[in-house]
């Protein structure tokens, strides 16, 4: 097997950071778009609608073909969201996100807790609990003392 392209997620002020593959045989175009873009260092949010996942905003929202679409994805899923319409909670420009799940029970919500899919383009391999319970942390700390200044970039 080939192997597969990686980004680094990294928490700038308290260094927790993983390592996550690139889904490139399941949304290469996507995995195109977003490793074009990168590196990105901007602050991550915390969901409000959909659980434990957190978010960054991007600069220069671009749209994306509906690659690997998922609404119920699991601990170490990253994924590629991108709304270009106008609607009554937000503006009236385009937003794009980079959404990194770290817990369970997350169903994807946009605007209103209306549910949405996103392309699931990347995985944090091993398991959550385990193998990368720094980082689960550092993203829940995200919900409970604001957004926190994140980084992605190519390894």
């Amino acid at each position: 097997m080939q192997k597969r392209r990686q980004i680094r997620l990294t928490f700038i002020a308290t260094g927790e950071s993983v390592i996550a593959e690139m889904l490139d045989d399941e949304a290469p175009e996507v995995c195109r778009l977003v490793w074009d873009r990168l590196p990105v260092e901007t602050k991550v949010l915390h969901g409000m609608y959909s659980g434990a996942e957190v978010f960054a905003l991007l600069d220069n929202p671009q749209p994306a073909p509906p690659e690997n679409m998922c609404q119920l994805p699991l601990p170490g899923e990253i994924l590629y969201f991108y709304d270009g319409f106008s609607n009554v909670a937000n503006s009236k420009k385009p937003v794009a996100e980079i959404c990194v799940v770290y817990g369970r029970g997350v169903t994807l919500r946009g605007p209103e807790g209306v549910p949405t899919h996103c392309s699931l383009f990347a995985r944090i391999p091993g398991d959550w609990k385990y193998d990368w319970t720094p980082f689960a942390q550092a993203c829940r700390k995200a919900r409970w003392e604001g957004p926190q200044v994140f980084r992605i970039e190519r390894v």
